[in-house]
């Protein structure tokens, strides 16, 4: 969905909240409209803001995602498509996305603010990821994992056999980018805990730190 050319002026001074919906999952979704750019939000937490999402975009530019021009990349957890939107708009990639996102509610939302402006190919499953990853066998040359309640990660998907699941999905010399949350000790300890699992499942893994957010892979950069 194209911006409003004066609502777009009017969002670099002042919030315009766009829409206002619930699900069965996020009693409040809202989509704002914020300097210039689409942004979705709950009570507690921001899914998306198109190119300002930093963690993501400090992570392509890490990996070079360019250059390494994936031929297809498997979102699990979707928001407003934050992800397609800075690969193709900001770092000029044109690829095929499996968009995996329960909340039905955010999966409409995405195809009317962002879907609608891409020229990359999305299909979209609104399904529980676990369930997807039983049930279809394509594999990726990226996953990336940004599945939030919220602020939080649901357990079921922090867990070895989750793990397991990602490593069936990925082409040979594929990447995961697997996004949490480092904005409180509580989560700093929370992530400590996680790597030391994450790197007995994946021993040649590599974290990078983007600010209030950390991104995993399952290998070295470098190696890939």
């Amino acid at each position: 969905m194209k911006k409003p050319w004066l609502k777009k002026v009017r969002s670099y001074f002042r919030e315009i909240i766009l829409e206002e919906t619930s699900s069965r999952y996020n009693p409040v979704l809202q989509v704002i409209l914020t300097e210039g750019r689409y942004q979705l939000c709950t009570k507690t937490a921001i899914y998306s803001f198109e190119d300002k999402y930093d963690n993501y975009r400090k992570a392509f530019h890490y990996i070079d995602i360019k250059k390494r021009n994936p031929q297809n990349i498997l979102l699990l957890g979707m928001g407003l498509g934050s992800i397609p939107f800075m690969i193709e708009k900001l770092f000029g990639v044109m690829t095929n996305y499996t968009a995996v996102e329960i909340d039905e509610e955010i999966c409409r939302l995405a195809e009317k603010y962002t879907f609608s402006e891409l020229q990359s190919a999305i299909e979209v499953f609104p399904v529980d990821a676990n369930l997807y990853l039983d049930l279809y066998h394509d594999t990726f040359d990226i996953i990336a994992m940004d599945i939030f309640q919220s602020s939080v990660i649901p357990p079921e998907f922090e867990t070895n056999k989750f793990f397991e699941k990602l490593q069936r999905k990925l082409k040979p010399n594929g990447l995961i980018l697997y996004n949490r949350l480092a904005d409180s000790d509580k989560n700093l300890k929370l992530n400590k805990n996680f790597w030391k699992r994450w790197k007995d499942y994946f021993p040649d893994a590599e974290q990078l730190n983007t600010g209030t957010n950390v991104i995993y892979f399952n290998t070295s950069i470098d190696t890939v």
